[in-house]
């Protein structure tokens, strides 16, 4: 009776058993069948969007979905030069300006778009892309688009709006009506938020869409108030309440309450973190006033100058002067006016300096004479006249180092307006005639010696046409207008300075500087290519037979050359210089009488003596050379 039951027991369990193997197999069929779908969709998903944007992804909401790299980046390029050929208008009221983003330096980074869209289902490892993959079925992601945007050019256009757009807030004010200090008070402002303004256009500027934007505007409240300006206002009342007296030594000047008001102006302060106004003098209202008094306050520099003994040259020092301080003196009756009583203001003054101070003067190196040479010649009195105002000319001139000296330049030219006189000039061949400025040549010959033994670079020089033995032999200089001309350069480290002084016969030129220690050798030739004078005749009908008039002395023709060398201290040499001196010879020149009856020589031809003995006539107009 115990076995059936028994059997029973086991064949339940077995059924069990069976019952339990085939649901788990059921269950790994289920599993395996789901699996196997799943990896057979992310095939068919990785098949389908292969080098693809994944469905469910969008740039700037524009769907991306199954278009390849180059296909997004064709897409989202075209929209984007579309959004960059239309403008974002900004309005304000009636008012509108039209941004367009090339006009603000608007780049966008289309490349960088398409590869986030990209890697929407890329960028992380397998398991995660799988899920988001899923995910993009059933929700969508929009990647927006990046760019930068040119601040500067943002800032031009901000900027220009706000021009036009911005009210300013008016400060509280005083204003000041007569002898009474009014109350103005102030106003607040609207100006253009353009922090809000540049943000919100940066954004619209990155996205495909151009729209219109309001301009946002902000109240803005004045800084000063007029509670701030009740200290302020009895300062300007306690300044026009009475005359201010400017004092200099012992001469005053009264300012009246009238001359104080509109002379006033204000500045505003910031005390204890309050923009405050304070009353001030105005420098440069009060400025025609300060001008009118300048000159009795001040005191004009003097210039250093130089002196010499003929061996030396020292420098005379400088005085400084003193003139009106513009700045300081309103400052001082600034101070005054504040006070109820004792308003009294000293002027200011400042020190002047001279044009040449003494210590520039110095620095010059003026102190050693270099050299001094003397010519002497009696001659006509209007000579003497003419030599001595020349020398005046010529002198006291400073050469900076490297600075040349033009001789007829600085002498100016030669006319009666200026002092000159007639007396006896070259003016042609052999021929001399009464000319303004006749014997300035002995001038520029003393001076061409004291250069040639100075060892001065000279960088022109000519002899006379005439040979004039009273001339160191080789060493004269001519000068005329727009001809001949004496020139020489300062050619030492620092300034050398020409001082002449002349009686009309007499007349000497030291050059004074520092000296460098340079010598002076030369040689003189004796005369060479000389050429005999010769004689010609030349009829005169005027003269009667047998008789004759010698019209021009003529000259022998001849050469003479100067060698001058000028050495260093060392012994090299600085400079060798040739000087030639050439004279033409000209024909001894004789008329002779052939009338048959004797006649009077016309009074309008005299002769003359030249300087080797000879004589000349007068008569003829050529350029002049002063001798």
């Amino acid at each position: 009776m115990k076995e059936p039951r028994a059997s029973q027991k086991e064949s339940r369990r077995r059924t069990e058993k069976g019952s339990r193997s085939r649901l788990r197999f059921r269950i790994l069929v289920a599993v395996g069948s789901v699996i196997a779908l799943l990896v057979l969709v992310i095939l068919v998903d990785a098949a389908v969007y292969y080098n693809k944007v994944h469905a469910g992804v969008s740039i700037e909401g524009r769907g991306m979905g199954g278009l390849t790299r180059d296909e997004a980046t064709a897409v989202i390029t075209g929209l984007v030069e579309d959004a960059q050929s239309s403008a974002i208008v900004l309005t304000s009221g009636d008012k509108t300006w039209d941004v367009m983003p090339k006009d603000v330096g608007t780049k966008i980074d289309v490349a960088g778009a398409v590869s986030a869209a990209m890697a929407a289902s890329r960028e992380s490892n397998f398991i995660v892309d799988i899920g988001r993959r899923f995910k993009l079925y059933f929700s969508h992601t929009d990647v927006p688009l990046l760019g930068t945007v040119d601040s500067a050019m943002l800032d031009k256009v901000l900027n220009g709006v706000a021009q036009e757009l911005d009210v300013l807030p008016v400060n509280a004010g005083l204003a000041i009506d007569g002898s009474k200090i009014r109350v103005i008070e102030g106003q607040k402002g609207q100006v253009v938020d353009q922090g809000t303004l540049r943000e919100q256009l940066k954004t619209l500027l990155l996205t495909l869409h151009a729209t219109e934007l309001t301009v946002p505007m902000v109240v803005t409240e004045p800084a000063v108030q007029a509670q701030d300006n009740q200290e302020a206002q009895k300062q300007a009342e306690t300044m026009i309440s009475a005359p201010v007296v400017l004092e200099d030594g012992d001469k005053t000047w009264s300012l009246s309450p009238e001359q104080i008001s509109a002379y006033m102006d204000f500045t505003s302060q910031d005390q204890n973190g309050v923009s405050t106004l304070v009353p001030y003098i105005s420098a440069t209202k009060m400025g025609p006033f300060l001008e009118s008094i300048a000159p009795e306050v001040a005191t004009e520099p003097v210039d250093a100058t130089f002196k010499s003994d003929g061996e030396k040259a020292w420098v005379v020092p400088g005085v400084l002067g003193e003139a009106l301080d513009p700045e300081k003196t309103v400052e001082a009756v600034t101070a005054a006016s504040l006070e109820v009583t004792g308003r009294t203001a000293e002027v200011a003054v400042m020190t002047t300096e001279p044009n040449l101070t003494t210590e520039k003067a110095e620095a010059m190196g003026l102190k050693d004479k270099l050299s001094s040479y003397t010519t002497e010649y009696v001659g006509t009195a209007n000579r003497q006249v003419n030599v001595r105002i020349t020398v005046k000319y010529a002198s006291d001139v400073m050469l900076a180092p490297g600075e040349e000296y033009n001789f007829d330049k600085q002498i100016g030219p030669r006319t009666a307006a200026r002092g000159y006189k007639t007396a006896p000039g070259i003016v042609g061949p052999g021929k001399l005639e009464d000319v303004f400025g006749g014997g300035i040549c002995q001038v520029s010959t003393t001076l061409f010696n004291a250069v040639f033994f100075a060892g001065l670079e000279v960088t022109e020089r000519k002899n006379h046409s005439i040979y004039i033995d009273h001339y160191p032999k080789g060493r004269d200089a001519t000068v005329s207008a727009n001809g001949p001309n004496l020139r020489f350069k300062n050619d030492t480290q620092k300034y050398i300075w020409i001082r002449g002084s002349s009686d009309g016969v007499t007349s000497t030129f030291t050059i004074y500087g520092t000296s460098d220690g340079r010598k002076v050798d030369y040689d003189t030739s004796g005369f060479y290519n000389v050429v005999g004078r010769t004689e010609v005749t030349v009829p005169n009908p005027s003269l009667g037979p047998g008789t004759s008039v010698v019209k021009l002395g003529g000259q022998s023709g001849k050469q003479v050359t100067v060698v001058r060398t000028v050495k260093a201290p060392d012994g090299s040499i600085i400079h060798k210089d040739t000087f030639v001196s050439t004279w033409a010879m000209v024909p001894r020149q004789i008329e002779v009488g052939t009338a048959t009856t004797t006649t009077t020589v016309p009074g309008s031809t005299t002769t003359s003596t030249t300087p080797d003995g000879s004589t000349t006539s007068t008569t003829g107009t050529t350029p002049t050379t002063n001798f």
